[in-house]
């Protein structure tokens, strides 16, 4: 993903009430710096249509994530995701706000994040 792929972000800039399916890590390059990571959300297809898919989200060169906030679950996006991009990397926060409303606070991310220099993704029909 870039900042031209709109796509993207218009289709499911806004992840609201779907659910995490899985979250996969990987640094097991040690010749590399930064790792890849993949999210798989439960999601409704065009981030509102009547069909369910599996979005795969896969992130390469990752720069920074956390996915604890003390004894919190997020396996229900009920207060939504965000996909943004900024300053050339792309972050997934999966709370930017409370029920699904941005944060005030543009430069805020959550205890639930990753950001990274790239992202590709796929819908997977079910």
């Amino acid at each position: 993903m870039r900042p031209e792929d709109g796509d993207l972000l218009a289709r499911y800039g806004h992840l609201h009430d779907d659910v995490i399916h899985s979250v996969r890590v990987d640094f097991s390059d040690l010749s590399r710096p930064t790792g890849g990571a993949e999210v798989v959300i439960y999601a409704r297809e065009a981030g509102n249509g009547p069909k369910w898919i599996y979005l795969h989200l896969r992130f390469i060169g990752v720069k920074a994530f956390q996915f604890t906030d003390g004894n919190r679950s997020y396996q229900v996006l009920s207060d939504g995701g965000r996909i943004s991009w900024k300053d050339g990397r792309v972050t997934l926060d999966l709370d930017p706000g409370p029920d699904g409303i941005d944060h005030p606070d543009p430069q805020y991310v959550s205890h639930f994040f990753i950001t990274a220099d790239a992202c590709d993704w796929e819908e997977e029909a079910l």
